[in-house]
This record gives C-alpha cells, sequence and structure tokens, in this order.
C-alpha cells in the first residue's frame, strides 16, 4: 500500500533531488526519517523497490531501513517506561549513527 501510493503520487524527481546519490544530506535526513517510522519486515521489500526505481540512493535505502528497523517511536516509548531518558538518548543516537555510518559505507561500496 505504502509502496504503490509513493510509485502513484510521488514524483520520481522530488525523491531523486531529496534523497538521490548526489545529494549529501540524503543519508543523515533518511537516517532521521526512518527512526520514528516502523517499518516491518515485509514492507521493506516493496518499500525498497519502488524507492530505487523513483531514484533514491543506495546509502539513503540502506539507512531508512537501519533507522527504522532500529528502533521506532512505539518501541521508545516502552523503553522510556523501563529506563531514564540518558539510556534512550544513548540507545537512539547509537541506532543514528549505525544508520548514517552503514549508508555512508553503502554509498561508497555501491
Amino acid at each position: 500500500l505504502i509502496g504503490s501510493f509513493i510509485y502513484g503520487f510521488i514524483p520520481s524527481e522530488w525523491i531523486a533531488a531529496h534523497a538521490g546519490a548526489d545529494n549529501p544530506l540524503a543519508i543523515p535526513l533518511s537516517a532521521v526519517v526512518g527512526i520514528p517510522l516502523y517499518i516491518r519486515a515485509e514492507t521493506v521489500i516493496p518499500l525498497a523497490s519502488v524507492l530505487m526505481t523513483k531514484g533514491m540512493g543506495l546509502g539513503a535505502l540502506m539507512a531508512l531501513i537501519i533507522g527504522s528497523a532500529g528502533a521506532s517511536l512505539t518501541e521508545v516509548i516502552l523503553l522510556k517506561s523501563m529506563f531514564r531518558m540518558p539510556m534512550i538518548v544513548a540507545f537512539l543516537t547509537v541506532i543514528l549513527g549505525m544508520a548514517i555510518l552503514m549508508g555512508y559505507l553503502t554509498q561508497l561500496l555501491f
């Protein structure tokens, strides 16, 4: 459903301009956008296929996937009931850092 919405309604030029391989801020932006999202394993493949077809860079796509798989808004709410705020900030910082690092590494290698 999300993939068909992106495929049908979001222009390729917009995705390529904001999340293309030539945009240096695409990877950190994708990691930040991915963290509050909850993208299930079943939706990653069609979503990734549509985003790649529309012009999203592989590094930005990897950062989005890692950010959304590593942390989500519901997960942070659950963790907030068990841990203090410094631990949650550390958790989110590690997820964000890993998403950005792997995004740039993917962009470099592929």
